[in-house]
């Protein structure tokens, strides 16, 4: 948005004068590009995947698609801090666009039967902090005579980041392995869910940790 994109570029630094191995990078990107136009065109990726997911189309287009989709997960977060152009939007934007492809990735793997329906499940419970913590913290606050909204910002903690990253990139894995007929690469991928749900139990013990503890106020 050309809002966003002027606040960003108010607050930037002059990353042609900045050196580095990430110099002539840098210099290929053009200046109006901000790390929020990044991780939206993530977010309309990750929407480009769900319909080529759901249809007939080859697991090799997913795959092409998913590949660049992916790259911009790190390469938005490499700009901003490349350009001094972190911002608050950006960092709400960018775990959304996390959690999006994450949930499109979850869909195309139950439509096309790639993995068991209980593994996806036991996964996708791990995001249950999501729903029960703003329910938690609602009924403190209305129990303390305090209002209930906004709602509090609840920073993904670090084994929760490990746990997204982990399980997207099994999830690609197992994409990867069905579109190319490496059964053993698919197997890995499966078997990387489960571990990337137990991660995420780890991160959902720690926000509640956290909650009982008083965060999130």
């Amino acid at each position: 948005p050309a809002a966003v994109m002027g606040e960003q570029m108010g607050t930037g630094v002059d990353s042609a004068s900045r050196g580095g191995p990430g110099a002539a990078l840098d210099r290929l990107i053009p200046a109006w590009v901000t790390p929020n136009h990044l991780t939206v065109l993530r977010m309309l990726g990750a929407l480009v995947m769900l319909g080529l997911g759901v249809s007939s189309a080859p697991l090799g287009w997913l795959v092409a698609v998913g590949l660049v989709t992916g790259f911009s997960d790190n390469f938005d977060g490499w700009l901003a801090r490349r350009r001094g152009l972190t911002t608050e939007l950006g960092a709400l934007l960018d775990p959304m666009a996390d959690k999006l492809l994450a949930a499109v990735l979850f869909v195309v793997l139950w439509w096309r039967g790639l993995v068991e329906v209980w593994l996806l499940l036991l996964a996708a419970s791990t995001e249950l902090h999501a729903v029960a913590l703003p329910i938690l913290i609602g009924l403190r606050r209305r129990r303390e005579g305090r209002p209930i909204w906004p709602p509090p910002k609840v920073s993904p903690n670090r084994w929760g980041k490990v746990k997204t990253a982990w399980v997207a990139s099994a999830m690609g894995f197992v994409i990867m392995g069905a579109a190319f007929g490496w059964p053993w690469l698919k197997d890995f991928g499966t078997w990387n869910i489960g571990v990337g749900a137990a991660l995420g139990f780890i991160a959902m013990a720690r926000y509640f940790m956290d909650w009982r503890a008083g965060a999130y106020v």
